[in-house]
């Protein structure tokens, strides 16, 4: 029964291990990330509020109602119920319900939707726009983990390599054949390996750290990536690079910051009719009810229901109230409304201009990372063939430590080169990818 017990137990530790252990795919970290940043999470809330704003200018076309409540209380000479002024203490109670609508208001109820609508539009886009910023940082930092992953394995063979030196070097000190300096010198470079190593498992480390700060994530002893086929995604990459300017002319339907500037401008053309609409007349529908009671402490008193229908008063009427002159402020209030439209127009104008000049980036950039790539694997092609010659010699006792030494660092060196290369050209080239209306996936 114990047997079976701590069994259970070993079972349920390695299966909250394994959970533990799940490897994260990018878009598992994008939509983490989305979930719990912070900017993103108040950009939702300023989408919220423009609901509300849209919301409350939608139901400006609807009636309102109020209702009112009135006790009076008057000593000496007070008025009556039969509008007669006498010397008497009195109560009175009043009671009114009103209503009124906009029956024409220069059209600024409909152009004031028309304008938040406009501007939930906008904060929509400003939102789009967060999410696609959070998730271009994020798959830097991806990226980042599984360049430093590459990294941790490079300098892992290193300390292997260095090892199998050591051991065969001592197996020919034992045999006469070399001596101990150059056994000495093997393992000082097996000490230096294993120092890079460990440098490597902790850059690796912080880059996890970077990461799971990124997404707001904070288990991070237990976190882990999902590793990406870069020999396919690698084959592909050339063929995706098109020319700025057709990257450009594609961003500019597709990319949240122009589609929110051009909804801003829309809304300040609004915003302009309504300023507009206070030179018009208005013309409102009002309707309202009001009865009351009166009581009096020396008279005798008609009772409460029959005061309440005697005193009862209803009223229709128009309102309608033409402007003629406001100190300017109509006047002025058009002339910002014109004053905002120009400047959204030159923040629609900027926002063109820096996105044409980030794709420009992005495009030299993945250039240049494409030929850095190239050079590095020739480099380390070479680096590879020299130091298996080299090892050939050494081996053969035609060669010194020094040399096969620094025939291995060279070596090492090319290939964390050749994957740093590597990593960039895939970031920046998914970069220029993103910017042509592809979506950032491995």
């Amino acid at each position: 029964m114990k047997l079976k017990i701590i069994v259970i137990t070993i079972l349920a530790v390695l299966a909250a291990s394994l959970q533990a252990q799940e490897v994260w795919s990018l878009s598992k970290c994008v939509d983490y990330a989305v979930q719990n940043n912070i900017t993103v999470q108040k950009m939702a809330l300023q989408t919220d509020y423009q609901k509300l704003n849209l919301n409350t200018s939608q139901w400006s076309f609807v009636p309102n109602l109020n209702a009112g409540l009135g006790q009076n209380f008057s000593f000496g000479r007070a008025t009556g119920n039969d509008n007669i002024t006498t010397s008497q203490s009195l109560a009175s109670t009043n009671f009114n319900v009103s209503t009124s609508m906009p029956l024409f208001s220069g059209l600024r109820i409909t152009n004031q939707v028309a304008s938040d609508k406009l501007n939930l539009q906008a904060a929509i886009e400003d939102l789009n726009k967060a999410k696609e910023d959070l998730t271009l940082n994020v798959t830097a930092y991806y990226l980042n983990i599984l360049y430093n992953k590459e990294l941790v394995n490079i300098t892992q063979e290193q300390v292997k390599l260095s090892e199998e030196q050591v051991k065969n070097t001592q197996a020919l000190v034992e045999s006469g054949k070399k001596s101990e300096s150059e056994l000495y010198e093997n393992k000082a470079q097996l000490a230096n390996d294993q120092q890079t190593y460990i440098e490597a498992s902790n850059a690796l480390k912080l880059a996890i750290l970077d990461l799971c700060q990124a997404i707001n994530y904070t288990d991070i002893a237990n976190f882990d990536v999902a590793a990406i086929d870069t020999k396919s995604l690698l084959e592909t990459l050339d063929l995706s690079l098109v020319s700025p300017q057709d990257a450009y002319a594609k961003s500019l339907s597709l990319r949240p910051a122009i589609k929110a500037s051009e909804n801003r401008i829309e809304s300040s053309k609004k915003d302009l009719k309504v300023a507009q609409s206070a030179y018009y007349p208005q013309l409102d529908l009002q309707a309202g009810y009001s009865t009351g009671y009166f009581h009096s402490f020396q008279l005798n008193n008609v009772g409460f229901g029959q005061q309440l229908k005697d005193n009862s008063s209803e009223a229709v009427a128009l309102s309608l109230s033409i402007p003629i002159f406001n100190r300017l402020a109509s006047v002025n209030r058009v002339k910002q409304a014109r004053i905002g439209i120009l400047n959204q127009e030159l923040e629609l104008e900027n926002t063109k201009q820096v996105l044409l000049k980030e794709i420009q980036t992005a495009y030299y950039n993945a250039l240049a990372a494409r030929e850095k790539y190239t050079a590095a694997g020739k480099t380390s092609e070479a680096s590879r063939i020299s130091f298996e010659f080299e090892q050939l010699k050494y081996n053969g006792g035609k060669s010194t430590p020094f040399d096969f030494n620094n025939a291995k660092t060279r070596l090492e060196k090319s290939l964390a080169q050749e994957a740093q290369a590597k990593f960039e050209f895939i970031f920046r080239t998914k970069i220029f990818d993103f910017y042509n209306g592809k979506e950032l996936t491995f």
